[in-house]
């Protein structure tokens, strides 16, 4: 038997170690890899023996349910190598560990499994040379156009793009909003605050602090910029700074400053024309 928590050991839920998919293909649940904030991860395996990832939604409200069968949608649907690729899902019988020992249903993604985060990379490496970031970044920006055909992504931070071999992979679509409105369900209330500390685009916070819905496909492409002038200073990217701060080639300098302008207008608009402006800037055919 397994037992799934998120930070209080105290309060979990036990599972049988084997879970078994919609599609009938069947896991054994490993070893505990980390948590966010409504969902743990654990190492899975199949049996043909290849290892994966599989998230548990232990938050049970119908609030991130909605989200998170949302956020499988969103995989299922949006294919690049430079996005996270989906494997399967399903629910699985939890036994809550209390007194009552109440039964509740548990869902759960299958996802391929990386072997870091892009933070995790940044703490144990110096500043990448521009051979590995500027074909991370190209890839980064082109899946990027692929979500923005179904969804804004609102949720990209170092913590988000993983590392699997040598590529940069943007994942969690838990705060995604589709596009589509047969897709999407509003659950984002008012002056909720939508996006991770420390990487909130200019307009989100305003939606924090006064209302409206001018969050857009150019937060995105705040955001990923701020992860990318944080890749090449090797620091958090907090307030102003020059070009003469980023040590990159010219033109990349000049898109980046461009992209991560507090006025969304001045941005690249979304990431096909992030794609085509990161190309001309680095002479990519």
């Amino acid at each position: 038997m397994i037992d799934l928590f998120l930070n209080n050991p105290q309060r979990s839920y036990r599972i049988d170690e084997r879970i078994i998919s919609k599609t009938g293909d069947d896991y054994e649940v490993l070893d505990r890899i980390g948590c966010g904030g409504n969902g743990v991860v654990y190492e899975c395996i199949d049996r043909a023996g290849s290892v994966y990832a599989v998230k548990f939604l232990l938050s049970l409200s119908q609030k991130s349910k909605t989200r998170f069968s949302q956020e499988v949608l969103l995989m299922q649907k949006a294919n690049h190598p430079h996005l996270i690729r989906y494997i399967a899902d399903g629910t699985v019988e939890a036994v809550e560990n209390n007194r009552y020992k109440n039964i509740v249903e548990i869902d759960f993604v299958i996802m391929e499994k990386a072997d870091r985060n892009l933070l995790d990379y940044m703490k144990s490496n110096e500043k990448p040379e521009y051979e590995e970031y500027a074909p991370q970044f190209r890839g980064l920006c082109e899946a990027l156009a692929v979500l923005h055909q179904f969804a804004i992504h609102r949720d990209i931070k170092p913590e988000n793009i993983l590392i699997k071999g040598e590529t940069w992979v943007l994942s969690d679509f838990g705060l995604c909003s589709f596009l589509s409105p047969e897709d999407h369900q509003d659950i984002t209330k008012l002056n909720e605050k939508v996006g991770p500390m420390f990487w909130m685009s200019p307009e989100a916070i305003d939606c924090y602090y006064f209302g409206g819905k001018e969050i857009g496909k150019y937060s995105d492409v705040f955001q990923i910029c701020l992860v990318f002038v944080f890749v090449l200073t090797h620091k958090y990217p907090g307030g102003f700074f020059s070009a003469e701060d980023i040590d990159t080639t010219p033109l990349i300098k000049e898109l980046i400053l461009e992209a991560i302008s507090n006025d969304y207008h001045k941005r690249p608009q979304d990431g096909l024309e992030l794609v085509e402006k990161f190309n001309n800037a680095t002479y990519y055919q």
